[in-house]
């Protein structure tokens, strides 16, 4: 499991349907989310329509998520990202420098 944000645009659809029926997304969103193994930690909507989530999830049950999302008609787009805190980033730099002091640059 690891931290991904996930950016949806809602679809013309959706957005009449809200209008038409006014209500939080979120619990849904919940429940859906975790049918799939994944679990939904934050989610907000910018004036644009697009949604963003940022789960904990592994990358399969994701994909599983976003073909389920992407099926319903509800989005139009998505694209998503593994996103890491700044101890993990501190954790892999450490790795990193001790694979760089055994790398060799071409020409060098």
């Amino acid at each position: 499991m690891g931290l991904h944000m996930y950016r949806g645009k809602m679809s013309q659809e959706a957005i009449k349907g809200l209008m038409a029926k006014p209500e939080d997304r979120e619990p849904v969103l919940k429940a859906l989310y975790e049918a799939a193994g994944v679990k939904l930690l934050h989610t907000w909507v910018l004036p644009d329509w697009e949604v963003i989530t940022i789960v904990d999830a592994d990358q399969m049950s994701g994909a599983v998520l976003g073909a389920v999302i992407m099926a319903s008609g509800a989005v139009t787009e998505t694209s998503g990202v593994e996103i890491q805190t700044y101890a993990q980033l501190a954790e892999a730099m450490k790795r990193a420098g001790a694979i760089a002091a055994k790398y060799r640059p071409p020409g060098k």
